[in-house]
C-alpha cells in the first residue's frame, strides 16, 4: 500500500513542477533567434551561431546543459556543443514537411540548465525547384467527329507541382497547330485547369490524327517542365473518290539499277474509310511489252519496282499508265502516267581497237616511224564517251590523235636493241564519267637487230705466262670476245694477225678462240713475245677489232750449276798451298758457278760436302769464298782434301761438286797461289777500269732518264687515245705496280710493250720469301710481267 501512495505523491509533484514552469514561462522566455535555410541541403550544414546570439560561454555550454525540444519524431536540426552552432542534422524536404504551404517554419525551444532558461527557435525553410511540373498520365486520346463545330472546347488533364511560390505551376503551352487553341481557367494561383478549343473543321479525308503537345511550366529559376501527349482522332464520314496525288509523275532512274529497286511509289487516296477507302493499283490494259519486262507494280502499295535489266543505251525513256480502285461498289477509278527518264551510267569502259601494227623495227628507224594505228570508242553518251589515250613515260614512243579518236603510235627517239630489244607498250584510254572507267591494251615492239656494234675482247690486252719446256700442240691461253649484235651479226671468228703467223709460236682455233703452243719455248732462247689476235663478226659488212697478247717464258730450273774452270782442272781445286801462320779469315781460294737459270733458280748456295766441325776452312754460303775459319795448328794434316757442293734454289734443286784440295806450308815466306795472283792482277788494273765504270754509269743514267721521259710521253697519249673498233687496236695502259712485303719493297713501271720494269729494289733477300717474291728480287734487271706479281697476292698488291 506504500508503493502505490509514493508514485501518486510523485505524479502529483511533477505535475506542480509542470504548473510552475507554465506559470512562470513568461520569465523564463528570454528570447527569440530565427534562422532560414534551403531545402535539400547536405546533413552538417551551417544554420545558425546559437551561442553567439544568445550570448553563451562556450566552455560553460556543456555545463548548463542545452538541449533543443520540438514535437517532431526526427529531429531536423543539432547542436554542436563545442562551438555552439547550429547544424542541420538530416536532408530536409520542404514538400514533405509542409506539402504545399506558401511557408514552412520550423519551432523548437532551447532549454538552458543551471540557471534554468528556454529561447524560441525559428528556422523558416526556403523552397528550391526542385520538382517539375507532372501530368498524372504521359498521353491521353481525344475522339472528335469531322462534322464539330468550331469554338467547341475539350477540357484536358492539369498538371501538379508540389513546390511553392515562384517554383510552383505558373502556366501552359500548346505546340503550334491550325486546328486547335490553348485556353487556361484559373480560379486561384495554383489552380489552372487547360482546355483545348476547336478552331476549324475537321476534314478527316485531310487528317484523321492530330498529334498535340500540352506543356506545363513553373517560374522557378531554372525553369522546369512536363509535357502532356494529346492525340485527337478524327472520325469519318465516307464521301469522296481515290484520287493520285499527281496526274503526272516524272522520275529519272540510272541504267543497269538492281532488280527490285523501286523506281516511283505511286500514292491514290480515297477519303472514304473501310472497303470504300481501301485503293487497289493496276496498269492501265493493254500493257506494252517492253513495261512488262522492265517493270511491276505492287496492287497493295502502289510501289512501281524494277524486275529486268534496264539498259540506256536500248530504251532512254519508259511511259506508264496506271489505275487507282477502290473496295467499294461503283468504284471509279483514278489514273495517273508515270514517265521513267533513264539516265546514262558511265558502265562502258572505253574499247581499243587495233587497226595495223608493224611487227618489228629496225633499232636504226628514223624518228617518225609509224608503229600501229588504233581507234579508241565508248558507248556511253557525253562526258561518259568522251575518251583520252595515253601511253606510260620513259618510252621512245608518242602517240598522236589523227582525227577524231584515231590515234598513231609513233617512234619520237632512238632506239638500241642492245639495251631494249622488246618493247611492252601499254595504251591506257580514259573516259570522262565519274569515277571515269579505263581500259588498256598492250602492243607489242620487238626492235630487230642492225650490226652496228664491233666485237670487244674481254679485255684491253692480255699477258700470258708459259713456263718453258712446255708440250707442243697443247693448249695454253683462251680469248674471248663479244658483240651484243644478234645471229650473224654477232657472230664471231678469231685469226692471227702480224709477223707472228709467220714465226710459228702460236696458233688459235678461229671458233673458240683457244691459242696453242707450236713448240716447246726455253727460257734461255726467248723470254718474251707478242702477237695480235683479230675477232671479225659476220654481219654486212663485217665489223673487227684487235687485241695485244704479250706471252712472258717463264723460267723452270732445267740447268744445274755449272762450275767455271780454275787455272787447273775442271772439277778440281788443287795445289793451293798456305802458310800455317795465316790468321782466321785468310782467303785461300774461290769458287765461280754460274746457273743458266734465272731468278730463283739461279741463286746459288756453296756448302762443304762434310760436317767436320774442326776442319780449318769454311766456304762463303754465298760467296763461295774459301778462307780459314781458325788458326792452323801444328797437329793439323799438311794436306787437306774436301767436297764443295754448289746448289740452286729451284725445286727440285739442282748441284753440282768440285774437290779443293789445300796444302799447308811450315815455311813462313810469302806463298802467293795462283788464285791470289789472279786475283793481285785483277786488282792491279782495277784503278784502269775505274774510268771506264764511270762512263757505264753516266751513260747508264742517261738512258735511264730517256726511258722515263718515253714512258711518261706514252702514258699522256694512252689517256688521250680511245679505244675503236675496225681493225684498229688499243695501246695498253700504262701505270705501275708496288709490292711490300715487311721491310723489302720493289716498285714496277709498264714500260708500254707490256712489260714490267724494275724501278727499285733492295737487295737483301730473306730465304723465307716465295719463289715468286725471290725471282724480282734477285733478277731485277730482267723486265717482268704484271701477272706474275699479281700471282702473290691481290692484297700486297695496289695498283693507284
Amino acid at each position: 500500500m506504500v508503493a502505490p501512495c509514493e508514485s501518486f505523491l510523485w505524479k502529483c509533484r511533477q505535475r506542480w513542477l509542470s504548473l510552475l514552469l507554465l506559470g512562470s514561462l513568461g520569465d523564463l522566455a528570454l528570447g527569440q533567434l530565427r534562422y532560414a535555410v534551403s531545402e535539400e541541403v547536405e546533413p552538417g550544414t551551417f544554420v545558425g551561431n546559437i551561442a553567439k546570439d544568445l550570448g553563451l560561454d562556450l566552455v560553460l555550454l556543456n555545463s548548463r546543459g542545452l538541449k533543443l525540444v520540438s514535437g517532431a519524431a526526427k529531429q531536423p536540426f543539432q547542436v554542436n556543443m563545442n562551438s555552439g552552432l547550429l547544424l542541420t542534422n538530416a536532408r530536409i524536404d520542404r514538400e514533405e514537411m509542409c506539402a504545399q504551404s506558401p511557408s514552412c517554419k520550423l519551432v523548437s525551444e532551447i532549454v538552458i540548465d543551471n540557471p534554468l532558461e528556454m529561447h524560441r527557435l525559428e528556422v523558416d525553410i526556403v523552397d528550391v525547384n526542385d520538382n517539375a511540373p507532372s501530368f498524372v498520365d504521359s498521353e491521353i486520346t481525344l475522339s472528335i467527329l469531322e462534322t464539330t463545330s468550331p469554338g467547341s472546347r475539350f477540357p484536358v488533364q492539369k498538371a501538379v507541382d508540389p513546390d511553392s511560390g515562384t517554383n510552383a505551376l505558373k502556366g501552359y503551352t500548346l505546340n503550334a497547330n491550325p486546328n486547335f487553341e490553348l485556353s487556361v481557367i484559373a480560379d486561384s494561383d495554383r489552380n489552372k485547369s487547360p482546355q483545348l478549343v476547336l478552331k476549324n473543321v475537321l476534314d478527316r479525308e485531310r487528317a484523321s490524327l492530330h498529334n498535340l503537345l500540352l506543356t506545363a511550366f513553373d517560374g522557378g529559376e531554372p525553369r522546369r517542365s512536363g509535357t502532356l501527349q494529346i492525340n485527337i482522332l478524327v472520325q469519318d464520314a465516307n464521301d469522296n473518290a481515290p484520287s493520285f496525288d499527281q496526274l503526272i509523275y516524272h522520275v529519272q532512274l540510272s541504267e543497269n539499277v538492281a532488280p527490285g529497286t523501286t523506281a516511283v511509289q505511286l500514292h491514290a487516296t480515297d477519303r472514304d474509310e473501310g472497303p470504300n477507302g481501301d485503293v487497289m493499283y493496276y496498269f492501265s490494259k493493254p500493257v506494252p511489252e517492253v513495261v512488262k519486262r522492265a517493270f511491276s507494280i505492287d496492287a497493295h502499295s502502289g510501289a512501281i519496282t524494277v524486275q529486268g535489266e534496264i539498259d540506256f543505251e536500248e530504251t532512254r525513256e519508259f511511259e506508264l499508265f496506271v489505275e487507282a480502285v477502290d473496295k467499294g461498289p461503283f468504284a471509279v477509278p483514278g489514273q495517273c502516267k508515270v514517265v521513267v527518264e533513264i539516265l546514262d551510267v558511265n558502265d562502258n569502259t572505253p574499247c581499243i581497237t587495233i587497226t595495223s601494227q608493224t611487227l618489228s623495227v629496225a633499232e636504226d628507224a628514223k624518228p617518225g616511224t609509224v608503229i600501229a594505228l588504233l581507234i579508241v570508242s565508248d558507248k556511253d553518251s557525253g562526258e561518259n564517251g568522251n575518251t583520252s589515250c595515253s601511253l606510260p613515260p620513259g618510252l621512245p614512243f608518242v602517240l598522236e590523235n589523227t582525227f577524231n579518236n584515231h590515234h598513231s603510235l609513233v617512234l619520237r627517239g632512238s632506239l638500241d636493241r642492245e639495251s631494249v630489244e622488246h618493247y611492252e607498250v601499254t595504251l591506257t584510254a580514259v573516259d570522262g564519267g565519274s569515277p571515269p572507267l579505263s581500259a588498256s591494251t598492250v602492243i607489242s615492239v620487238r626492235v630487230s637487230d642492225v650490226n652496228d656494234n664491233c666485237p670487244k675482247f674481254t679485255q684491253p690486252s692480255y699477258s700470258l705466262h708459259l713456263v718453258e719446256n712446255n708440250v707442243p700442240g697443247a693448249q695454253v691461253f683462251a680469248i674471248s670476245a663479244a658483240d651484243p649484235d644478234l645471229k650473224e651479226n654477232g657472230h664471231l671468228t678469231y685469226s692471227l694477225v702480224g709477223d707472228i703467223v709467220r714465226g710459228g709460236f702460236v696458233s688459235i682455233n678461229s671458233e673458240n678462240g683457244k691459242i696453242y703452243a707450236m713448240k716447246s719455248f726455253d727460257y734461255e732462247e726467248i723470254k718474251h713475245f707478242r702477237f695480235q689476235v683479230q675477232t671479225k663478226d659476220a654481219g654486212v659488212p663485217p665489223l673487227s677489232s684487235n687485241v695485244s697478247v704479250d706471252v712472258f717464258i717463264l723460267d723452270q730450273n732445267d740447268n744445274a750449276p755449272e762450275i767455271l774452270p780454275s787455272y787447273h782442272q775442271t772439277h778440281s781445286l788443287g795445289g793451293e798451298v798456305i802458310p800455317r801462320s795465316v790468321e782466321p779469315g785468310y782467303l785461300v781460294s774461290k769458287i765461280r758457278a754460274v746457273d743458266a737459270d734465272s731468278g730463283y733458280n739461279a741463286w746459288l748456295l756453296y756448302q762443304t760436302g762434310y760436317s767436320r766441325d774442326n776442319s780449318p776452312f769454311k766456304v762463303g754460303l754465298y760467296t763461295g769464298e774459301i778462307r780459314t775459319s781458325r788458326p792452323i795448328r801444328e797437329s793439323d794434316a799438311a794436306d787437306h782434301r774436301f767436297i764443295v757442293v754448289v746448289k740452286d734454289h729451284g725445286e727440285p734443286a739442282l748441284s753440282s761438286t768440285v774437290t779443293v784440295t789445300i796444302s799447308l806450308s811450315n815455311s813462313n815466306a810469302e806463298i802467293l797461289t795462283e788464285f791470289r795472283k789472279e786475283t793481285e792482277t785483277e786488282h792491279s788494273i782495277s784503278d784502269i777500269n775505274l774510268y771506264l765504270v764511270i762512263c757505264i754509269a753516266v751513260i747508264s743514267f742517261i738512258f735511264l732518264v730517256t726511258v722515263i721521259i718515253f714512258v711518261a710521253i706514252r702514258i699522256l697519249k694512252a689517256n688521250k687515245s680511245l679505244s675503236s673498233c675496225n681493225q684498229k687496236q688499243c695501246a695498253p695502259a700504262l701505270g705501275h705496280l708496288c709490292y711490300f712485303e715487311n721491310s723489302y719493297n720493289v716498285c714496277l713501271s709498264n714500260s708500254g710493250n707490256g712489260t714490267l720494269d724494275l724501278n727499285g729494289v733492295y737487295p737483301v733477300l730473306p730465304k723465307e720469301s716465295t719463289n715468286e717474291v725471290n725471282r724480282f728480287l734477285v733478277a731485277w734487271d730482267k723486265p717482268q710481267n704484271v701477272d706474275d706479281l699479281l700471282m702473290i697476292g691481290e692484297d700486297q698488291v695496289s695498283q693507284p
